[in-house]
């Protein structure tokens, strides 16, 4: 990937109509990138929100978000989804990893969002809490480009604001040539560039000194692809204030085994309700608040959330919390949580802020020892309804002995539920890449499993990573699931398994339309090992200039080498996509031989290079006889070590001087046959028809030795 050291631009684009915003995006090499091209120049707003970010415009009613093409480009190893929230109108991102957005404005009313990898920077504005109406005014700039074309100039300070500031730049003379053509034409090529993704983007670093310009008359231009002095970019839409970063919950508000260790349930039930309501039937704070901490204690978060929301809030701001643990109690998601941020906590707050996460980032920042103590001081019954999401979390951020643990946990409780167990083994095993010993623990859990889907979705995983068929009732029953399913934390894990299981069970016309416009990369692994030849090809021949699906190399090579071998050796080319040097062998391999497939000799042997193994040099050889070398044929063919074939390579070439030296015995006679030395000067006729004769006792015994050494062909 050719990297240029410019803050540019993503693409040109024509301003979207009416009120919709249209959302586009990109895959780059460490980070993810969405354009939002707004109706037009529009203040905005990013921050943090519990699963991600929030992006907000100070449109009154908000833009109408086109979502249609966001998944088309990129997988969601970043970004998990990307939705608009149905109250305040914003754009709500919810990320699948340890990364950061940062935004820039390309120009008023284009907004770029990049996902980034890693940790933000330090002080960044943009992990403020998101506050849909902290909206920046729209920048000062025209609304279209206007017909002098791009001023490369006009976000630096005035004149005089630059000389003050040190920074002041001359303004060299042209001449008789201008250089806005020039200027435009650049511009027009690195956006398209920037948008086909062989330009990539970053924050100029510090401006080398230099020595003042001579101020000369230029009589032509000079182009320079790098750092231009003094120009940088800044992100609009929000202040630069430092982040401040989430308080710690007390832990004495968040000490749930103690609000009903030691008393029966019954107990806690028929004490929640004594005391509640106090004179004229007004609702007692103290009592309401107790009344949800031992409805939490017991596990019942719906009920607790009911009397939650009996007290307004500014009379307990305990119950903002309380209501979060609700959602998270029953297994559910909570956008809003204020746990969000606590994970570095040393308290139960870590362990609440742990199961509000869909994914657990892998840095220092989570106190995986804090999460495990408040885990282990939970009632048993609460442990054994949380222990599989925390668990699940854990193995994802590769903490095996803490998933280990919380299994061991849960196993000791007094009503441990086996198939919970054999549940957490099976993805234990997955994770450690065993799924032969998954798959026995998923079919132990799904036979105690009752109506729990999960141990079904771990089972169609350990059948896809072992790619072993299954039945259709697997997909059938996902499919009745799915329906109940939507907007439960487990739909997209459903979705996908479903997915799995019809490409399982002979249906891959039906896996490639369940899955969308972005079939995940286990899809295409299962089609091309099961799915029969025309499914296949149905699916795997590409449009001519289609984007190709993101898989791994190997996967590429699979693929493509069905394609070729069912005669589709365009196709094959086009999953194979541009072949470097630096690439393995075996897609350079691929690659040589769909060229030659195609007639293309040249090309393949373009693509060989300097390979050398036998495999290149049989192929190497393929592309001279094409070409008609024959002596480089024959070269090719010894160095593979076949050297029957190359002895036929030089009767093809009639190269007999050659093949008397290096063939075979029989080729050796033929070949001394053909190149026979004239007759001796002088000779008489006599003489002559003597050797001729001679020769024709010689040639007729040189052939019937060669046809006794040549087997005869099978047939009827």
């Amino acid at each position: 990937m050719i990297r240029y050291v410019l803050m540019l631009f993503l693409t040109l684009v024509q301003p979207a109509l009416g009120q919709t915003a249209r959302v586009i995006s990109g895959e780059h090499e460490g980070f993810t990138r969405l354009v939002i091209e707004l109706p037009g120049p529009s203040g905005w707003t990013l921050g943090r929100t519990a699963m991600g970010y929030g992006f907000a415009t100070n449109v009154t009613t908000g833009p109408d978000y086109d979502l249609g093409r966001v998944w088309d480009l990129i997988p969601r190893t970043r970004l998990q989804s990307l939705r608009v929230d149905p109250d305040s109108g914003a754009l709500q991102l919810a990320l699948a990893c340890d990364c950061h957005v940062f935004p820039f404005e390309y120009r008023p009313g284009v907004v770029v969002l990049d996902i980034k990898d890693g940790p933000p920077p330090a002080g960044s504005a943009f992990e403020q809490p998101f506050q849909p109406d902290a909206v920046s005014e729209v920048s000062a700039a025209p609304a279209a480009p206007t017909e002098a074309g791009y001023d490369w100039l006009a976000d630096l300070p005035d004149a005089a604001s630059r000389t003050a500031a040190g920074m002041d730049l001359p303004q060299l003379a042209t001449g008789s040539v201008s250089l806005q053509p020039l200027r435009d034409q650049l511009l027009a090529q690195i956006s398209r560039g920037a948008a086909q993704g062989v330009v990539e983007m970053e924050m100029p670093g510090k401006a080398p000194k230099a020595a003042d310009p001579e101020l000369t008359d230029l009589p032509w231009s000079q182009i320079h692809i790098g750092e231009l002095p003094g120009v940088e970019a800044s992100p609009g839409g929000g202040s630069t204030e430092p982040q401040v970063l989430a308080e710690c919950a007390p832990d004495a508000m968040l000490d749930l085994p103690a609000w009903g260790e030691g008393q029966p349930p019954l107990d806690l039930l028929s004490a929640s309700r004594s005391g509640f309501y106090g004179e004229f039937d007004e609702i007692q704070v103290d009592t309401a608040v107790e009344t949800v901490r031992r409805h939490l204690y017991l596990g019942f978060g719906a009920e607790a959330r009911q009397y939650a929301d009996m007290v307004p809030p500014a009379e307990a701001p305990e119950l903002a919390y309380y209501r979060s643990m609700s959602y998270l109690i029953d297994g559910e998601s909570d956008p809003q949580t204020p746990f969000a941020g606590m994970l570095p906590c040393d308290g139960p707050a870590a362990l609440w802020a742990a199961l509000a996460q869909e994914r657990l980032p892998k840095g220092p920042e989570v106190n995986v020892d804090a999460i495990l103590r408040s885990f282990l001081a939970l009632p048993a019954h609460l442990r054994q309804s949380l222990g599989v999401p925390l668990a699940e979390r854990l193995l994802a951020r590769g903490d095996d002995s803490a998933a280990r643990l919380i299994r061991d946990a849960m196993q000791r409780a007094p009503n441990s539920d086996p198939a919970d167990i054999a549940l957490l083994d099976a993805k234990a095993d997955l994770n450690a890449d065993r799924p032969e010993a998954a798959q026995q623990h998923a079919e132990a859990a799904l036979a105690d499993a009752g109506a729990d889907i999960a141990p079904l979705v771990t089972l169609v995983e350990t059948h896809a990573r072992r790619g072993e068929p299954m039945t259709p009732e697997a997909a059938a029953s996902l499919q009745a699931v799915l329906g109940e399913s939507e907007g439960r934390p487990d739909e997209a894990a459903i979705r996908r398994a479903l997915v799995l299981a019809l490409a399982l069970s002979g249906q891959p016309d039906e896996a490639f339309a369940a899955a969308g416009p972005a079939p995940p990369v286990e899809l295409w692994r299962l089609a091309s090992q099961l799915a029969p030849d025309d499914a296949f090809l149905a699916h795997a021949v590409l449009t001519p200039g289609a984007a190709t699906p993101e898989v791994p190399a190997d996967l590429r090579v699979q693929i493509g080498r069905r394609l070729l071998d069912l005669g589709f050796a365009d196709s094959a080319l086009q999953w194979l996509g541009g072949i470097l040097a630096s690439d393995p062998a075996e897609l350079r391999l691929l690659a040589a031989e769909a060229e030659l497939a195609r007639g293309e000799a040249q090309a393949a042997l373009v693509q060989l290079g300097d390979l050398d193994q036998p495999e290149a040099d049989r192929l190497r050889a393929q592309a001279h006889l094409a070409l008609g070398a024959y002596q480089s044929a024959h070269e090719a063919l010894l160095a593979s070590g076949d050297t029957d074939r190359a002895a036929r390579v030089l009767a093809w070439g009639k190269d007999w001087a050659g093949l008397s030296a290096d063939g075979a015995e029989r080729w050796r006679a033929a070949a001394e046959l053909v190149a026979a030395p004239p007759a001796a000067p002088g000779a008489g006729l006599l003489a002559e028809g003597n050797r001729l004769a001679e020769d024709g006792a010689n040639a007729r015994a040189a052939i019937a030795a060669l046809l006794a050494n040549v087997p005869v062909p099978a047939g009827p």
